[in-house]
């Protein structure tokens, strides 16, 4: 569903990921963890397209979909909702 091959993303002269790769499945779960700093969040801008990637490619259901705006990502189903904004406070784990 998921193929991230070797991306890279920069914040200006400052490189946030070097060579991250992922691929994830339907029906299967896929987690990212690491400490602060590691780059969790800018893996996450860059699969919406918040921020551009400068190297490698991102596809979903094998579409490229690298250069793609986050307007036409979000309508495909991709999407990014951060913790700890009370969004969804009355929510179970259930």
């Amino acid at each position: 569903m998921l193929d991230v091959n070797a991306i890279d993303l920069h914040y200006g002269a400052a490189q946030a990921l070097r060579g991250i790769s992922l691929h994830a499945e339907v029906g299967k779960v896929t987690c990212v963890l690491g400490r602060n700093g590691v780059g969790k969040t800018s893996l996450l801008r860059a699969l919406i397209g918040q921020h551009p990637v400068s190297a490698g490619s991102i596809q979903f259901d094998g579409a490229d979909i690298t250069r793609l705006a986050t307007v036409e990502r979000a309508r495909r189903g991709i999407a990014y909702v951060p913790q700890g904004r009370e969004i969804f406070p009355l929510l179970t784990v259930e």
